[in-house]
């Protein structure tokens, strides 16, 4: 409960990317656990029951939980990226703009990814 205050009592922009980056991360792990379970049916019960699988996916709320893994890696990874670039090249100054760079990417691609989805969806 510790962290959670310090979460909600610190406002700058590096502890909002922290925390953001530490719960990306987390969704990612679950994610990367559900798709390997999801994917090693076709090896223990056989290809029958991975294309049936597979054809339960395919639906409005699948696709809107790929959208949002869409959106959480890009996040993640360009975080990542934001903090290598503090890290290494001593940009503290600059952890703002970077921050903000990151949620815009964030967003662009978050809207692409939408664009293509709705295309193929129409």
């Amino acid at each position: 409960m510790i962290y959670l205050r310090d979460f909600i009592l610190n406002k700058h922009p590096g502890q909002t990317a922290f925390g953001l980056h530490r719960i990306s991360g987390i969704i990612l792990i679950f994610y990367l656990l559900l798709h390997i379970i999801l994917h090693s049916t076709a090896l223990i019960f056989g290809n029958d029951a991975y294309n049936n699988l597979a054809k339960r996916m395919d639906n409005p709320l699948a696709h809107l939980l790929e959208l949002s893994i869409i959106v959480i890696a890009s996040f993640h990874l360009l975080n990542g990226l934001r903090l290598i670039l503090i890290d290494f090249f001593l940009l503290t100054r600059f952890q703002k703009g970077l921050f903000f760079a990151v949620k815009f990417a964030t967003a662009f691609i978050g809207i692409y990814s939408l664009s293509i989805y709705f295309e193929r969806l129409f």
